[in-house]
C-alpha cells in the first residue's frame, strides 16, 4: 500500500487534478469529501473520454477535441461509486478485481476513510516480497 494518500475534492477543477496526476507520475486520484471519506475516483483515462470522446468534438472540427474548460470540477468527471479495499484484502482478490475492471489502482479504507492506495508497482513489489523471485535492478 502507497501512502500518504494523494487526494482530490470533487469541487477541485480539472486543471489542479491534471497537475497533481502529471506532476506526481500517477494515474489515479481518490475524490474524498472533507473527512477523508471516499466519493469516487478521477483517472487519467477519465479526463481523456471528457476530452476525446466523439460525442464531445466540435461539429465544425471533428479532429479537435473540446477543450475541458477552466471551471470544469473533478465531480463532473469523476467516477462514481470509487471502488476500494480493505487493509486485509487477499491481494491475489484484489489483483483479479483489479484486471478485471481495468483499474491501476484502489484506495484503501478504514471506516470509510482513505488511509492508503494499493497500485501495480505495490502488487508487484508485494509479489518480490512473498516470494523473493523476483528482483528489482
Amino acid at each position: 500500500m502507497t501512502t500518504p494518500v494523494l487526494a482530490v475534492t470533487p469541487a477541485a477543477t480539472i486543471g489542479e487534478a491534471i497537475a497533481v496526476l502529471a506532476g506526481k507520475g500517477i494515474t489515479s486520484l481518490p475524490v474524498v469529501d472533507d473527512t477523508g471519506r471516499l466519493l469516487g475516483l478521477l483517472n487519467e483515462d477519465d479526463v481523456i473520454r471528457a476530452r476525446y470522446l466523439p460525442e464531445q468534438r466540435s461539429a465544425g472540427d471533428p479532429d479537435t477535441g473540446v477543450m475541458l474548460g477552466a471551471r470544469t470540477t473533478v465531480r463532473e468527471v469523476m467516477r462514481t461509486p470509487g471502488p476500494g479495499t480493505h487493509p486485509d484484502t487477499d491481494l491475489a482478490d484484489l489483483a483479479a478485481r483489479m484486471l478485471e475492471h481495468r483499474l491501476r489502482s484502489v484506495p484503501v479504507l478504514e471506516r470509510g476513510r482513505v488511509i492508503g492506495v494499493v497500485t501495480w508497482q505495490d502488487l508487484m513489489r508485494a509479489q518480490d516480497i512473498e516470494t523473493s523471485q523476483w528482483t528489482t535492478p
